[in-house]
């Protein structure tokens, strides 16, 4: 172990370096290093990503646990809508600290990889246990996030459910099964087909293609393509003046093919009398 300082990129422990004599404790206190956990820490001049939370927190289990949960996923490059660190350890720890949450378990082998240098549950079994957290809508989300971008598909989750049926939310993860499509690209999309479901839309397209007339190909976050009706989910991106820009030019040119394009905002979901009048309005243009 090199002696760290404040560009140490790598989570260490602090009683190590101590009792290596790389560093005194009046020194881990000093401006030089970040405290991430209980006795873990990290040179000041390193950004605190991904990255370092998974090995910070690989190195608080002493290099026994496996980082499961959403930091998993965010490993993975998919968004979660959780952001909390879990580390699954092969025995009982009885004094994790608050913001660890730690699970006992044995994983089987093909359920863990290695990533960031640091071993992390597999994009099938990540998703399994997020499956299993609540609410159900922010579980599918979870679980689409992680499907789209490590191309799963509904099977390898019916396989990981298999293999351990006496687990903790595995009804849920049933009805995650029926609910989750890997198509949908952002939390919100997901968000936004599944409470046009529970208000009694029928069910649209995800990321549905369309050639434009100049032979441009693009996609719609939500579409009935039967009656040319689509739902495009307006982010930050879209809020720049060169996004509105894109969007206005796009729009144009998908109804010059006759698509009806109803842009819905961050605001749309989170108002629930709001979200009620969008599904209305879609009803409306359905019949």
């Amino acid at each position: 172990m090199e002696t760290p300082t404040r560009q140490t990129r790598v989570p260490f422990r602090g009683s190590l370096a101590v009792g290596l004599g790389l560093l005194t404790a009046d020194q881990l206190r000093g401006p030089n290093f970040v405290h991430l956990h209980r006795d873990v820490y990290v040179g000041a001049d390193t950004e605190i990503d991904t990255r370092v939370r998974v090995q910070a927190l690989h190195a608080w289990s002493r290099e026994r646990g496996i980082v499961a949960g959403p930091l998993a996923a965010l490993a993975y490059g998919a968004d979660c809508p959780w952001d909390d660190a879990e580390v699954v350890l092969p025995q009982h720890c009885r004094l994790a600290p608050d913001d660890i949450a730690t699970r006992t378990d044995h994983l089987p082998s093909d359920e863990v990889v290695e990533r960031h240098g640091c071993p992390i549950t597999s994009p099938a079994r990540t998703a399994f246990d997020l499956a299993r957290r609540v609410p159900l809508v922010e579980a599918v989300a979870a679980v689409d996030a992680v499907a789209h971008r490590c191309h799963l598909t509904s099977e390898h989750l019916r396989r990981i459910a298999a293999a351990h049926p006496r687990a903790r939310g595995t009804v849920q993860v049933r009805r995650v099964l029926e609910l989750t499509d890997p198509r949908a690209e952002s939390l919100p999309e997901t968000r936004l087909r599944l409470g046009l479901l529970d208000r009694g839309v029928p069910p649209a397209v995800p990321q549905y293609r369309v050639v434009l007339l100049g032979g441009k190909r693009v996609r719609l976050d939500l579409a009935w393509p039967h009656v040319k009706v689509a739902l495009e989910y307006d982010g930050p991106e879209h809020r720049t003046i060169a996004g509105q820009n894109r969007d206005a030019f796009r729009d144009g040119d998908l109804g010059d093919l006759g698509w009806d394009i109803t842009r819905v905002t961050s605001a749309m979901l989170l108002d629930a009398a709001a979200f009620d009048q969008l599904a209305a309005r879609v009803m409306r243009k359905l019949a």
